[in-house]
């Protein structure tokens, strides 16, 4: 019996450290442990690979809870205290196979007035951001099909100073509060001084509002101007 409790904790564990919303709650002191048990309950019988009772994942919550401290967004705060908010509309999100990439960047260096643009390159993939007038450029200019393409879609642009690089969470804060309310993320990148998160035109006006009100509460409690 003790083995199972011990599995059943082991099992809880690992899905609060994955989800930053359990985490917060258990952390923070505000979560309802039978409910909270109720809802991950399939989750932990799928591992566990037997029915756990509702009550022995609530004891599981209630031990994890007591060793955790609340957390600390406070630098998170002040760094929102100082951001600022811009959206650019009609934005397309292009992305290819590394292979391309040096087509890409052939493409990148020949455009001119661009409104908007960003290039993220990585392991799987090269990603372009761009105005919807300039998209064109890039499906003629490089000689491979896209693996995603998509425009119409919105650029919110959050520009932070440069201590953002330096500040655990801040990332998870934000995409956390736009999840909260259903608004999916379909691109998101994060540089020196700016955060640039692509959603779809039918979620721009609640993105910007979550974001704009976190920014809001942030400078009121650091004394700033809103």
């Amino acid at each position: 019996m003790e083995e199972r409790r011990e599995s059943i904790t082991g099992v809880v564990e690992r899905i609060v450290e994955n989800s930053p919303l359990l985490k917060e709650c258990l952390a923070s002191g505000v979560a309802n442990y039978s409910s909270m048990a109720r809802m991950i309950k399939p989750v932990v019988d799928d591992e566990l690979g037997f029915d756990a009772s509702v009550e022995s994942i609530k004891v599981a919550l209630v031990r994890l809870s007591r060793k955790m401290s609340p957390l600390d967004v406070s630098s998170v705060e002040k760094i929102l205290g100082e951001t600022s908010i811009e959206v650019k509309t009609r934005v397309t999100v292009i992305t290819y196979d590394p292979g391309s990439t040096r087509d890409v960047l052939r493409v990148v260096s020949g455009v001119q007035g661009a409104r908007f643009l960003s290039v993220v390159t990585g392991i799987t993939n090269v990603t372009v951001m761009v105005g919807d007038e300039q998209a064109r450029l890039f499906t003629e200019g490089v000689g491979s099909r896209p693996l995603f393409y998509q425009g119409g879609l919105t650029a919110i642009v959050l520009v932070s100073p440069v201590e953002n690089v330096y500040t655990p969470g801040l990332i998870a804060y934000i995409t956390s509060l736009l999840a909260q309310t259903g608004i999916n993320i379909i691109q998101i990148t994060s540089s020196y001084s700016e955060t640039v998160i692509v959603v779809s035109p039918e979620d721009t006006m609640k993105a910007f509002n979550v974001l704009n009100d976190a920014v809001s509460r942030a400078r009121k409690k650091s004394g700033l101007r809103v």
